[in-house]
């Protein structure tokens, strides 16, 4: 015979629904995926052409055809400039962001005289 309380049907539903309940994102929650889908489509304009793009409502990153990786978490944008330095730009303004990659990784167009 087992013991009523490890067996108690009320109480599997009452956890059941509770971790349900946690496991679920509130609707106002950061969402990384959806903050590379925006950057990602602000960059298909211009020349850093993304190539692959992945990720998670926590953790999500883009690739380019150019060498860059581009990582989203905690609400802003992550990546490495051409020294090696990290630089971080928040996440609710992906122009923003595609701007400052722009200008960092832009290719120099040499005028030849």
């Amino acid at each position: 015979m087992s013991h009523p309380r490890l067996n108690n049907p009320r109480t599997y539903r009452a956890k059941l629904a509770e971790s349900a309940r946690i496991r679920r994102l509130p609707r106002h929650g950061f969402r990384a995926d959806r903050s590379v889908e925006a950057l990602f489509v602000e960059l298909r304009e211009t020349w850093a052409e993304p190539w692959y793009q992945a990720g998670s409502s926590d953790v999500a990153f883009i690739s380019t055809r150019c060498g860059l990786n581009v990582w989203c978490c905690d609400g802003k944008f992550i990546w490495s400039d051409k020294n090696g330095a990290t630089v971080t730009h928040p996440a609710n303004d992906p122009s923003g962001a595609a701007a400052l990659l722009n200008a960092m990784f832009a290719p120099r167009l040499s005028t030849a005289a």
